[in-house]
């Protein structure tokens, strides 16, 4: 990832489905998406560019008001939205692999929030999900729940205390 440092990305059931039906059309190719033209190569980062166009231009026609927008728009929208929600601002910088690294903060504290990267984008999908149908989802947060579900595997909630 950045500096050539591993990243864990957490993956929602709604990714996970995607990533299997991307895997089903990729055939071999160690890449998810592979390139158009080269089964050993990943995505260009200009056909992701090309994807975002092609949907400001759809809804032009269909008469939605939406401005271009770029990939990097859209971490931006997701870290804003997810941190007016209250969701915590270690994990979500995380998320993103956003390291504070010049601070003694980010020297020392070397923390994964892999339980709360995990709630995380399960809250997120499931509030895409929502509003793609039309309803409303009020995230949970999960202070309490991430507290306790690093000693409770699987998070069993039938045995919280609360």
């Amino acid at each position: 990832m950045k500096r050539s440092k591993a990243h864990n990305v957490y993956l929602c059931r709604q990714t996970l489905d995607i990533m299997i039906a991307l895997k089903t059309c990729a055939g071999n190719s160690p890449y998810l998406p592979p390139s158009r033209y080269d089964a050993d190569a990943p995505m260009s980062r200009a056909t992701f560019n090309r994807v975002t166009y092609s949907v400001v231009e759809q809804a032009k026609q269909d008469g939605l008001p939406l401005e271009p927008f770029t990939v990097h728009d859209l971490r931006r929208t997701g870290s804003t939205l997810l941190n007016e929600l209250g969701f915590n601002r270690d994990g979500i910088e995380k998320c993103l692999a956003h390291e504070n690294g010049r601070s003694s903060r980010g020297v020392y504290n070397k923390a994964e929030y892999e339980v709360q990267r995990r709630h995380v984008m399960q809250e997120w999908a499931d509030m895409i999900d929502a509003w793609i149908a039309g309803r409303t989802h009020v995230p949970t947060l999960c202070h309490r729940l991430c507290r306790w579900s690093r000693l409770i595997p699987l998070f069993d909630r039938s045995r919280l205390p609360f």
